[in-house]
């Protein structure tokens, strides 16, 4: 039995990246599904439950890296700042998101999203981190922002949308709002993650800066939604309803790790293209689940944001 030459075999732990690339982007539309079955609740309500899972997973787990003598964090210089980052990654960015998804679905929320967050990484980089941009990622910019401009334009044709009527939809009143908190989410996502590199290049470990920014978020929601709506809503939540909360905070912190794992193993730029994939998910799910209108206008929003990612990365390559 012959074997192909070893030079021609992939190496395990591209393997292992490809598949774990592959794994978040599902488990990420997954949790965006789940979000999207949440919307009839309030979003801070929604985004405070699925902050608790990154909390309870990581709280022993870094116990035991204390207890082993393994190091959490060599300096702690960048906390202070990684907390009020947090709180605006949090509220901003998973508050907004969710409204986003109430206003305008699921299938132009993620592709506005992470468009903003590309193009916010990519300025932020720049003036934060000093990182040089390209005239290919220049170009890349260009391309997304025209994405999330047409994303962001109403869309004609029939609406299911749970909290927007169809005129609103028509006429551009719910739907404006909605571009602009996924937008919004998508910017303040990309701030976090400038901020996270710095606090982790900084001496904090990854699983120091997801659990500070799990309790930032457990703490700082559960307080806002609590003080604004009181105890007794939390009554009308059904059985249900907690469970599919749960389950997207389980699913996006696994997202995570997955992410974190394909990161180590491929480039940066192969693990966004990847990722990329979620925007396909996410309007295949918001149109054959959720039943969102697909129209011509969507179609070449997400077309325009796949060609900016192309862009992005066949620069990235050649850089």
């Amino acid at each position: 039995m012959s074997h192909a030459p070893a030079q021609l075999r992939p190496p395990v732990g591209l393997v292992v990246g490809g598949i774990c690339g592959m794994i978040s982007a599902f488990l990420y539309t997954g949790a965006n599904i789940a979000l999207r079955q949440s919307v009839a609740l309030d979003p801070f309500l929604v985004a405070a439950v699925k902050a608790l899972p990154t909390v309870v997973v990581l709280l022993p787990m870094l116990i035991w890296m204390r207890q082993a003598g393994r190091p959490i964090a060599t300096s702690t210089q960048w906390v202070g700042r990684f907390i009020l980052v947090a709180l605006i990654g949090q509220f901003v960015g998973n508050g907004a998101f969710q409204v986003a998804l109430q206003q305008i679905g699921l299938a132009a929320s993620v592709p506005i999203t992470l468009g903003v967050l590309i193009i916010g990484g990519a300025i932020l980089g720049r003036l934060i981190l000093g990182e040089p941009v390209s005239k290919v990622k220049i170009l890349a910019m260009v391309t997304l922002i025209a994405a999330v401009i047409i994303l962001s334009l109403p869309h004609s044709g029939e609406s299911n949308l749970d909290s927007v009527s169809k005129t609103d939809v028509l006429w551009g009143a719910g739907f404006l709002w909605g571009a602009l908190c996924a937008a919004a989410s998508g910017a303040a996502y990309s701030l976090f993650g400038v901020t996270m590199r710095q606090a982790m290049t900084g001496g904090l470990s990854a699983p120091v800066a997801m659990f500070i920014s799990g309790c930032v978020g457990s703490v700082s929601l559960w307080s806002f939604y609590l003080v604004r709506s009181g105890w007794q809503q939390l009554w009308v939540v059904t059985a249900d309803q907690w469970w599919v909360m749960l389950i997207a905070g389980i699913l996006n912190f696994s997202a995570f790790v997955a992410l974190a794992i394909a990161l180590k193993a491929l480039p940066v730029v192969a693990v966004n293209l990847i990722n990329a994939s979620q925007v396909a998910m996410a309007a295949l799910a918001g149109v054959l689940m959720f039943h969102e209108p697909l129209t011509g206008t969507l179609m070449s929003g997400i077309a325009l944001t796949f060609t900016g990612l192309l862009i992005l990365t066949a620069g990235r390559r050649k850089g």
